[in-house]
């Protein structure tokens, strides 16, 4: 953002802390035309009461990035900035390809609002399936995300092992699960890393567990991401006490509070008396527990 800006003469707008009324009054202000930042951020712009008493009529765009971008928000979006002639953009990518991978803006956003967009002209992408085969895009197809040209890293500094991993045959895994429809366009659907994305914040679901595991009555723990409609993802968690234990969901957070920063610590923890769901490795089928307690947690809020 800071050297297309300086380049073009523009005037860039930097608030301390994020304040959606601040942050309002200074798009007011300085005649603002672009507003980036991460889903969350855009969220509370738009859904701010003083949305409707500032002028923001000199709103060109809003972009979210850091985090997928809600369907609805999208539509939110399109819909308040009507009026200036503005519309929606995301953009996904990765440090390792200096930036973004795909771009979804205008129209192309509005019709598809799941989607983050179609490759930029500078990469080649491609599917790969779980051994690493190439795999045919199809509406029902979804395997990582590959990609390959001139953007991309040649490799990280001293690590050649990690290169060796992430760039086979010059295709650099991105670790994350993708659909690429007939347009072209990519959905991401999942991230092969074990990580939740809290409000453009990646949050490793080991370092979470580790800290629940340090609690001396919890014999299993596993960590995965649940909707939210604010920050996108939030923290959540199972566990199973040990044999003869009890756990406390408010102590067990309170616990773990004091051990890991507080925007990780799970905002939602069910206590289940059975063994975890395992695979055949002895891993936790963490997608299958995670439907399962929301669907559960539906049902008791239907009852």
């Amino acid at each position: 953002l800071l050297h297309p800006c300086t380049l073009a003469g523009g005037r860039l707008v930097f608030l301390h802390k994020w304040d959606a009324g601040r942050a309002l009054e200074l798009i007011e202000r300085e005649g603002v035309t672009n507003f980036s930042g991460v889903p969350t951020m855009a969220r509370e712009l738009v859904m701010h009461p003083d949305w409707a008493t500032r002028d923001t009529s000199t709103l060109k765009g809003i972009a979210g990035g850091g985090a997928p971008v809600q369907p609805d928000l999208v539509d939110t979006i399109d819909e308040r900035l009507k009026d200036s002639g503005g519309t929606p953009t995301t953009g996904y990518g990765l440090t390792e390809t200096h930036g973004i991978i795909t771009a979804n803006t205008a129209a192309w956003y509005v019709a598809k609002p799941a989607s983050c967009g179609p490759v930029m002209p500078t990469f080649d992408a491609k599917l790969a399936g779980p051994d690493g085969e190439d795999l045919e895009p199809g509406p029902d197809v979804v395997g990582e995300l590959c990609v390959r040209g001139p953007a991309v890293i040649k490799g990280y500094l001293n690590r050649p092992e990690a290169t060796a991993e992430a760039i086979v045959d010059g295709w650099f895994h991105t670790g994350d699960i993708a659909r690429i429809d007939a347009d072209g366009f990519v959905t991401l659907v999942d991230r092969a890393k074990d990580m939740v994305l809290r409000g453009g914040e990646n949050i490793g679901c080991a370092e979470v567990e580790a800290a629940i595991y340090a609690h001396e009555s919890v014999a299993e723990a596993a960590v995965f991401g649940v909707p939210d409609e604010r920050l996108g993802e939030e923290v959540a968690a199972v566990v199973v006490p040990r044999e003869g234990r009890d756990v406390d969901v408010e102590e067990l957070r309170s616990f773990v509070a004091g051990r890991i920063a507080k925007h990780k610590v799970p905002s939602r923890v069910w206590v289940r008396s059975e063994s975890l769901p395992q695979n055949a490795n002895g891993k936790f089928l963490k997608r299958q527990l995670r439907d399962e307690v929301l669907a559960e947690s539906e049902a008791a809020a239907g009852a």
